[in-house]
């Protein structure tokens, strides 16, 4: 028997070193700072309570090194490919810093694509778990910062009300264990994303989760679009004033804003190629 449980969350948030701790298996690379050592989706079995316990290294969304297109790609290969085997996740464990003061964009970001990879069937199967609780110098401190994130519907609220199960690593294995433990015993479930693409035959931006970082593309454009257009303003302001150190400032501002238009324009229409690449196939398989 095989119980596969994937292992989620931001760049930072622990998950390899969660692996490593609970395999055993030293050959699994844990970061030192926010830059992922995750560069695909990675598994590693271990025997466990008379069963082969496999988890599941997954990259984040907010990784420094690849786009989130990338990611998203790599995430639905690997689930369509399980998903065909018949393979079915048991259990998702979902990590987060207590030791983060807020959630940051890159945070929300990465739940939300969480929220729609998952969907609402599998959630009975997700443990929300706060992680680093030995960095915590203040435990009340820890705890209030972990209600919050229970309470606000925008962060794991919402995600509570509909089955999900708050958890705590204490960084020890003995601590992950107790996680598989309470995982193995519960029904597989499929993931929205899975029955998306497999079933439904869906193009990886017609998804749920495709939908949403087109979404947050075509924002980010906009954002960068009328930042670029403001910073112009202020630099034409500064060429009046012969204000010549604000104009050198305002220009590398502007570079900066142009680049990043740039970079979200190029994954956007990186989207869209794959979306006709994967319809010319679709329609292809139809004619045959």
């Amino acid at each position: 028997e095989e119980i596969l449980i994937a292992v989620m969350g931001v760049t930072g948030a622990g998950k390899s070193y969660f692996i490593r701790e609970v395999t055993g298996n030293s050959d699994v690379k844990v970061s030192s700072g926010l830059h992922s050592c995750t560069g695909q989706v990675e598994s590693y079995s271990f025997e466990h309570a008379g069963a082969t316990v496999t988890l599941v290294d997954t990259p984040g969304f907010n990784d420094t090194a690849r786009s989130d297109t990338e990611v998203l790609t790599e995430i639905c290969d690997w689930t369509s490919e399980t998903f065909r085997e018949n393979r079915l996740l048991s259990g998702i464990i979902y990590l987060h810093n207590v030791t983060n003061v807020r959630m940051d964009g890159s945070s929300v970001k990465n739940l939300r694509m969480f929220q729609k990879l998952c969907g609402r069937g599998a959630l009975k199967n997700v443990f929300l778990t706060t992680t680093q609780w030995s960095k915590v110098t203040d435990q009340a401190e820890g705890e209030i910062r972990e209600r919050a994130l229970c309470k606000e519907r925008n962060f794991w609220g919402l995600l509570i009300e509909r089955g999900a199960t708050l958890q705590r690593f204490h960084g020890t294995r003995e601590s992950g264990l107790k996680l598989i433990d309470q995982l193995m015993p519960k029904q597989p479930a499929a993931l929205d994303i899975q029955d998306q693409i497999v079933t439904q035959k869906k193009t990886i931006v017609e998804t749920d989760a495709g939908q949403c970082i087109n979404e947050e593309l075509i924002a980010q454009e906009e954002k960068y679009k009328k930042e670029i257009e403001s910073l112009e303003r202020d630099c034409q302001a500064a060429i009046k004033e012969k204000d010549e150190e604000m104009k050198e400032l305002l220009a590398e501002e502007r570079a900066k804003a142009q680049e990043k238009l740039e970079k979200a324009a190029a994954e956007k229409r990186r989207l869209a190629e794959m979306h006709a690449e994967e319809m010319r196939k679709r329609d292809f398989e139809k004619k045959r």
